[in-house]
Order: structure tokens, then C-alpha cells, then sequence
């Protein structure tokens, strides 16, 4: 039974609780998340459950609470928090989570806040990808849903903070402007909307778009927008 609960908001979207329970007969991936924070661990657990493919097996607060809850509820995808409490390390929890020793389990971490020495850490730690929470809320769920159904990850990681960073770099030369277009042609976005979103022309959002193409070796948008996905699996950046 589902107890009344006021309505979340998560990445700008609002999130309501279903007073029916969803049909978990074609869920393929059960995860569970980690976070300190209640109204964001409450929101994205709502969010995600709203998504026919995965389970979101349980909620906890702390590693502790995590540890407690593994054995009788296992998972296959772990949404972990870098920034849990103190004497909270979430990476050492990453790396046994990962352990091919053990059962495998899969983990996305997520943080609030941009470290580039976090990123580094959650890779080298054997997590599959970095999600920043302000994500938008259509974003964090193909993000999650991307990671932890993808079977041919190969070890690759995702980090999608690329477009956030503040020096203009990337493995294609991409300026930062660029990268702030590469961020919403991922998004799926027009032109026109790119162009709203970022406060310029259209004409130099097409601008921009063409060196985008001419960098990725792409002849149209729609290769462009395939080729961002695949490289958003692999590490888009490699720096």
C-alpha cells in the first residue's frame, strides 16, 4: 500500500506517485540506491520506478544500511552517492560492489557537485558512469537505464558531466561552447531550441553545430547524435 506522500520534484520535472502498483512482470534490472538525502533518494526512486524496465529494489541511507540489505535483497545496479556522510567512503564500497570475485553488481555513481578527481576516482574505482543530481529528469533515466541494461559496456565509462567543464577540451578539440551544444544535441534538441537555451542566434548555433560535424568526421545530426551516445558509454572525454 502506497502511504500518502507529498508530490517531488527532481531535474525540474515533477514526479507523482502512481496510487497503483506498476506491473514489474517485464522489469529486466533490479537496483537499489544510496543517498543521504531523503528528498532526492525519495524522488529518484519515484521517478525510476516509472520506468517498465527497471525495479527499484530498495532505498537506504547510509553503506551501513546498504551492507544489511544486500543479502536479502540483491540487486543488479547500485546508484551510489559520492557524497554520503562522514566516515562514509563510497568508493571503497564501489570497488567491492564491483569485485569479479563476488557477484558483479554494477554501480552508477552520482554526486552533486563536479569534481574532476571524483570522476577519476569513481572510474578507477570500477564504476560504469558519473551522473551529476542536477541532471534533467528525462536525462537521469535513459542515463540509468543506458548503464545498467547496456551489456557490452566492456569497462568503458560514461561520464555525464562532459559539456560542464570548464576548459574547452575533449578527445575532438571541441571548444567549451561546443561542448555546451554537444550536451543538448544529446539531449535531442533543434537548433532553434539550442539556440534558446544558450541565448544566441540560431545562425550560430548552426555554426557551431557544423564544426561539431566537421570534428566528429559526421556528415548529419542524426550520425552525430549516434556517434555522442556510443562515445557517452566509452568516456566521450579522455582527458
Amino acid at each position: 500500500m502506497v502511504s500518502a506522500v507529498p508530490t517531488l520534484f527532481l531535474g525540474g520535472r515533477r514526479v507523482l506517485h502512481s496510487r497503483q502498483s506498476p506491473d514489474r512482470s517485464a522489469r529486466l534490472i533490479r537496483l537499489g540506491i544510496v543517498d543521504d538525502h531523503p528528498t532526492f533518494r525519495v524522488g529518484l526512486r519515484r521517478l525510476l520506478e516509472q520506468e517498465k524496465e527497471i525495479t527499484v529494489a530498495w532505498d537506504k541511507g547510509t553503506l551501513s544500511e546498504m551492507e544489511e540489505v544486500m543479502a536479502a535483497s540483491p540487486v543488479d545496479a547500485v546508484l551510489m552517492d559520492l557524497g554520503l556522510g562522514p566516515n562514509e567512503d563510497s568508493l571503497a564500497a564501489t570497488r567491492r560492489l564491483v569485485d569479479k570475485k563476488k557477484a558483479g553488481i554494477k554501480v552508477i555513481v552520482i554526486s552533486a557537485s563536479f569534481d574532476p578527481d571524483a570522476v577519476t576516482a569513481a572510474r578507477q574505482a570500477g564504476a560504469l558512469g558519473y551522473l551529476p543530481k542536477d541532471l534533467p529528469a528525462a536525462e537521469m533515466v535513459a542515463a540509468v537505464k543506458t548503464l545498467a541494461l547496456d551489456q557490452s559496456n566492456n569497462g568503458g565509462f560514461a561520464d555525464f558531466a562532459i559539456g560542464r567543464k570548464s576548459t574547452p577540451h575533449s578527445s575532438y578539440g571541441l571548444t567549451k561552447r561546443e561542448l555546451e551544444v554537444v550536451s543538448l544535441l544529446r539531449r535531442g534538441r533543434t537548433n532553434r531550441e539550442i539556440a534558446l537555451d544558450l541565448g544566441v542566434s540560431v545562425t550560430t548555433v548552426n555554426k557551431h553545430v557544423q564544426q561539431v560535424l566537421k570534428k566528429l568526421k559526421v556528415r548529419n545530426r542524426a550520425q552525430a547524435q549516434a556517434q555522442l551516445h556510443h562515445e557517452a558509454l566509452v568516456g566521450f572525454s579522455k582527458a
